[in-house]
């Protein structure tokens, strides 16, 4: 079934994410990771390693020791304009959309491309899971009540004060199979990020994780295609009236 696109004049988002994990990959797919700047220097030309910290204890005659070592794991590729990442590592790949976020077409397309070298570099891999995330940055006025933009917001008896001056709301909720998704798991975070005067900044992070143990690349990209209706009817959900108006 064909999903409807959802577009907002005003959308919150601040970061897109498609994430895939892999079983590691050996140390020697290190080598061919860094064979991709060339095929992607024109449209990604920052390049950046990413290392991974990794404290080692030992217990000898003299009594234990400890000690700290880095080591790389990866290479991050960043356009000129900062607007769009992805993370080649050795167990994943993520592919990163700053805002302004377009659609999700052009979204998907970049990532499911880049995917595409990864593969090529490394050759076969054993997937185990995917994500989709969104982190948005609701702004609405300050002072005000969270109920009149959110539907998903913390209760406070009024025998308390009522000024929030911040919190943190975080959410596990399954998620049953949805037009191909399979069963997946949804993280949601709020918290308040800063603003300024007179308003609220909310960040809203809705994080959809589903497992893909060893699946084709075909059905990885089919499942991965079907969250999309799943996290446009989440997102709506989670919003008033007056918020949907006021992005629309």
């Amino acid at each position: 079934m064909a999903t409807q696109p959802l577009r907002f004049d005003n959308a919150p988002i601040r970061e897109a994410i498609i994430a895939i994990q892999v079983h590691d990959l050996p140390e020697s797919s290190l080598e061919e990771l860094r064979l991709l700047p060339e095929k992607v220097k024109d449209s990604y030309p920052q390049k950046t390693e990413l290392n991974q910290a990794q404290f080692v204890g030992q217990i000898g005659p003299q009594g234990p020791t400890a000690s700290a070592q880095q080591r790389v794991i990866g290479l991050q590729f960043q356009s000129a304009d900062s607007k769009q990442l992805f993370q080649t590592r050795l167990n994943g790949f993520s592919f990163h959309r700053l805002a302004p976020y377009e659609s999700w077409v052009p979204f998907r397309s970049e990532a499911f491309r880049l995917w595409g070298l990864y593969r090529e570099a490394v050759g076969p891999v054993q997937t185990t899971n995917f994500t989709v995330r969104y982190i948005n940055a609701i702004v609405v006025p300050a002072p005000g009540k969270l109920e009149d933009y959110l539907k998903v917001y913390p209760q406070i008896p009024p025998e308390l004060p009522q000024l929030i001056n911040n919190y943190l709301a975080r959410l596990e909720l399954p998620l049953e199979e949805d037009e191909g998704t399979g069963t997946g798991v949804l993280t949601m975070t709020q918290t308040l990020l800063p603003s300024e005067p007179g308003t609220a900044s909310i960040l809203l992070d809705n994080m959809f994780l589903y497992p893909a143990l060893g699946v084709t690349d075909d059905v990885l990209w089919k499942r991965i295609d079907a969250v999309q209706a799943v996290k446009n009817r989440i997102f709506v959900s989670s919003l008033t009236a007056e918020m949907l108006r006021r992005i629309a």
